[in-house]
C-alpha cells in the first residue's frame, strides 16, 4: 500500500471490525489476518486498474484522431460530463463495455464477477446515462 491509502486501509479494517458480532477471541491475530486481507484487495484492485488502463492506451493508440467540428466536441464533453456523475461502478462498466469495446465475457473475467452481473450492471448503468443525457439535452 502507498501511505496515502494507509488512512484508508486502517478505515477498512476498523469497518469490519464494528460490523463483526461474534466475540473474538485472538483479537491481534483477528486484526492481522483482516487488514492482510484488506492489502491483498487493495493491491489486486490497483493490478486489475493498471492492467485495464494498458489495455485502454493500446486500443486507443491504434485509432485515428477526430476530424470532428464543435459540435462532435460538446457531445464528448456532454457525455464525459454525465459519466462523471455516475457512480464508480456505473462508470466502471460503460467504459469497459464502450469505450475498451470488451465483451460481457471479458468483463465478467476482468472484474472477477458473474456474467449476469455484468449484464444487470451494464442494463442499469446505460438506464441512467440515458436519463442523465436527456436531462442535459439541449430543448
Amino acid at each position: 500500500m502507498l501511505w496515502n491509502d494507509l488512512d484508508d486501509g486502517v478505515q477498512e479494517v476498523r469497518l469490519k471490525l464494528l460490523q463483526h458480532s461474534a466475540p473474538i477471541r485472538e483479537p491481534l491475530a483477528w486484526l492481522a489476518v483482516v487488514a492482510s486481507r484488506v492489502a491483498v484487495d487493495w493491491h489486486r484492485g490497483r493490478t486489475r486498474e493498471e492492467g485495464l488502463r494498458e489495455r485502454l492506451a493500446a486500443r486507443w493508440s491504434g485509432r485515428p484522431t477526430s476530424t470532428g467540428g464543435e459540435e462532435e466536441r460538446v457531445l464528448a464533453l456532454t457525455v464525459a460530463d454525465c459519466l462523471d456523475g455516475l457512480p464508480a461502478a456505473q462508470r466502471q462498466i460503460l467504459t469497459l463495455r464502450f469505450y475498451a469495446d470488451l465483451t460481457v465475457r471479458d468483463i465478467a473475467a476482468v472484474l472477477e464477477i458473474p456474467e449476469g452481473t455484468v449484464k444487470s450492471r451494464l442494463h442499469t448503468a446505460v438506464g441512467a446515462m440515458r436519463s442523465k443525457l436527456r436531462d442535459t439535452e439541449v430543448k
